[in-house]
């Protein structure tokens, strides 16, 4: 009886085992994304045909551009979301940091909108940067994307598991992520050399782990997955058009060493999945959709074997993460810097604590705060800290204190300019700049300036200008006033010390006491006198007051935003060489507003109107606004108006309305419409001509050219005054 208990107990045994080992096993699926710059956007196309095939991804390995979409996947992110997420950025500004321009200070939209090119003066010398971007912008995507995740410290915890390689600078060791703030463990396993600059964590310089291991197995293997899954877009030296960059050139040659380890990788993936991205380079961010397509044919390619691994698993449960669009701002701190103290930078980043912000003002905080060009790379934590959201920023001032800056421009005025420039920070004081610009060309010209940067308080500054040119304009000279038109050479100095104060670094308002040096000699001699006749040549004190609102968001060729440009001087003083009779203090006065719109997908629409005046007439015509030509930065009362020549009709008064159509054909580049008409004449504003048919009108149609050197105008335009078609030309940023 006890035996046929025991063989009846054994064959219950065997019977259970027999059940419990039929039952199909859930497997646990690591996912490896290699590096590979934009060809790592073929990672998404991949994803969705796991997704499709219903395959439930338990682990995440990645490097470089793998390691961002790893990341993100392992957030929650779908593969579609992230497909959109891609197509609808601009990852090319996003990678140069490419600052929105109403995201800059006044000055650094002067300064981007003045020089092309800037480089460090380091020992006497001037040094080309080691990397492109300091990958800013890169950053700030991260942190709003991953900010659900903030405080999660030990990636294991997130939606799904993930680690990512880095390579340490130092020594060339790799090192793997898996733990610390995922935005900057992720940015620094894809701060690609050259590209990037590296990235600090826990003492240690980082930059991308493809340098040291493109494709972690090894790493993944010790996390006792069931199936491995392995996506591989690494650059192959058997692609000869690839080398196209210095940073692809350094790419090939770690590819040299990662070709004789791929082989025994390859052999320890259970599904090796290798997109065909030739003819894509590292660089080809501007190619998300195609890139994309091509992952999602290799995926394709191994659905079976997709399909089969997924009806081995239990499946997880979907959902739809939403894009965090704000956050909570409680406390706010920042690392100590010898030379820029709180005051500054708050005034930058313009943030206060116990707010809710939405992302895109802590992305304009970041990148004004970058734009001063006075800090490394930095970065920051937004976490909770004892039920509190804290920012915290790691501050570290730039060792560049002096740069060499320089332009090009050509008008019709000034002819071919070649403009020079040496900016030199903490001078004098801990948060002063001074700054030297010397134009070359046919009229040497300079401005230099000394500012004290106070952040949320006044601040304090001097200019120093001088400007020179030949002009045709028709002035008034000799005993009977009579208007002679003669070639007048025109030389102007300005000496202005100002207190200013910005709001939002939208709006600036200002205040100086300024000295104004005019000599303006005609070609006409005076033979009884033995010397050439001048329309001016004097010394004039003034007072200036100032108001500019600025949110356009580009200088020269807006789609939206709106502009506010306003200025006064009382001259009280007039220390004249020659006899213009008796002085009075006058005023002049200088106003312009307008508005950019977007109309349709490639058209905006600006409107503008500008008007001058001056009360109590003075007894030189120098202060009086000349209307004509175009192209030139701002200069005296001069005011462009498509048609009609350089400084071509004069008043003491005027007001002109603007119209542009702007169609951006293909990006960069412009087909322009310019309307112009205007009022011009003496007291227009008091005896109410200024709401009179306008007698001067003027058309323009251009091509325009965006490009790093600044804009490029060709116009043809026609003024019935002037009656003949006329040619405007401006070549690079305006100085």
């Amino acid at each position: 009886m006890i035996t046929y208990k025991k063989t009846l107990l054994r064959l219950l045994f065997c019977l259970f085992f027999v059940m419990v080992t039929a039952q199909p096993k859930d497997l646990k699926v690591g996912l490896i994304l290699s590096g590979g710059g934009a060809k790592g956007m073929a990672h998404v196309g991949v994803l969705k045909e796991i997704e499709r095939a219903g395959v439930r991804v338990d682990y995440i390995g990645g490097t470089s551009m793998g390691a961002i979409v790893g990341g993100l996947y392992a957030c929650g992110y779908s593969a579609s979301q992230l497909e959109e997420l891609l197509t609808n950025t601009d990852l090319v500004d996003l990678i140069n940091d490419n600052y929105k321009r109403n995201a800059k200070s006044f000055q650094g939209k002067e300064d981007s909108e003045r020089y092309a090119i800037t480089l460090p003066i380091i020992d006497r010398k001037i040094k080309f940067p080691i990397y492109l971007s300091k990958g800013q912008n890169v950053f700030n995507f991260l942190v709003q994307l991953m900010h659900d995740q903030r405080a999660v410290r030990d990636f294991s915890k997130l939606p799904i598991p993930f680690f990512c390689m880095a390579t340490d600078l130092n020594n060339g060791e790799m090192v793997l992520l898996d733990k610390g703030f995922l935005p900057l463990a992720v940015n620094a396993s894809s701060a690609l050399p050259t590209l990037f600059s590296p990235v600090n964590i826990e003492n240690r310089t980082l930059i991308d782990g493809g340098v040291s291991n493109n494709y972690p197995i090894e790493e993944m293997l010790q996390k006792e997955m069931d199936v491995i899954i392995g996506i591989d877009v690494q650059t192959h030296i058997a692609e000869p058009q690839e080398a196209a960059t210095f940073s692809d050139i350094l790419v090939r040659l770690g590819s040299l060493q990662t070709e004789k380890t791929m082989p025994p990788k390859r052999a320890k993936t259970d599904i090796y999945i290798q997109p065909d991205i030739s003819g894509f380079t590292m660089l080809s961010f501007s190619n998300q959709a195609a890139i994309i397509a091509r992952g999602e044919e290799a995926g394709r390619k191994v659905f079976s074997q997709l399909k089969k691994l997924a009806q081995q698993q239990t499946s997880r449960a979907s959902s739809i993460k939403k894009i965090p669009a704000s956050f909570q701002l409680d406390s706010l701190s920042f690392s100590q810097t010898p030379n820029y103290k709180k005051n500054y930078i708050l005034g930058k980043i313009r943030l206060k604590p116990n707010t809710h912000y939405p992302f895109k003002k802590l992305r304009e905080g970041m990148t004004n705060l970058a734009a001063t060009q006075n800090f490394e790379a930095f970065r920051y934590t937004l976490t909770p800290v004892n039920g509190k959201e804290v920012l915290e920023l790691n501050l570290i001032e730039s060792p560049h204190t002096t740069l060499f800056r320089t332009g090009l421009h050509y008008n019709d005025l000034m002819g071919a300019m070649g403009l020079v420039n040496i900016t030199h920070k903490h001078a004098f004081l801990k948060n002063d700049e001074i700054s030297m610009n010397l134009a070359l060309g046919a009229n040497l010209r300079y401005a230099f300036s000394y500012f004290i940067d106070k952040g949320l308080f006044w601040s304090v500054g001097i200019k120093a200008t001088l400007d020179q040119f030949d002009t045709k304009a028709r002035f008034p000279v000799g005993t009977d006033n009579e208007q002679v038109s003669s070639r007048t050479r025109a030389f102007t100095q300005e000496h202005l010390f100002f207190v200013q104060t910005v709001f939002r670094e939208e709006a600036i308002l200002g205040f100086g006491i300024m000295h104004q040096k005019n000599s303006f000699r005609t070609n006409l001699f005076d033979v009884e006198k033995g010397k050439f006749l001048f329309v001016d040549d004097a010394d004039y004190y003034s007072t200036k007051g100032y108001l500019n609102v600025d949110t356009l968001d580009d200088a020269y060729f807006p789609k939206r935003g709106g502009f506010l440009k306003s200025n006064i001087n009382y001259v009280f003083s007039q220390k004249s060489r020659l006899n213009f009779g008796a002085f009075s203090p006058f005023f002049v006065g200088k106003g312009a507003i307008g508005v950019a719109l977007p109309i349709a997908q490639k058209w905006s629409l600006s409107l503008n109107t500008m008007g001058g005046f001056t009360i109590n007439t003075p007894n030189t015509p120098t202060f009086g606004f000349l209307l004509g030509g175009y192209g030139n930065a701002p200069l005296l009362n001069y005011e462009p108006f498509v048609g009609l020549p350089q400084q071509n009709a004069g008043a003491d008064s005027f007001v002109k309305g603007e119209i542009i159509l702007d169609y951006e054909f293909t990006p960069n580049h412009h087909a322009l419409l310019k309307i112009h008409a205007g009022v011009v004449g003496d007291d227009i504003f008091l005896n109410g001509k200024w709401t009179s048919t306008p007698n001067y009108f003027g058309t323009g149609l251009a091509y325009g050219l965006n490009t790093f050197a600044g804009p490029l105008e060709c116009m043809a335009a026609y003024s019935p005054q002037f009656d003949k078609l006329l040619y405007h030309i401006s070549i690079g940023w305006r100085f």
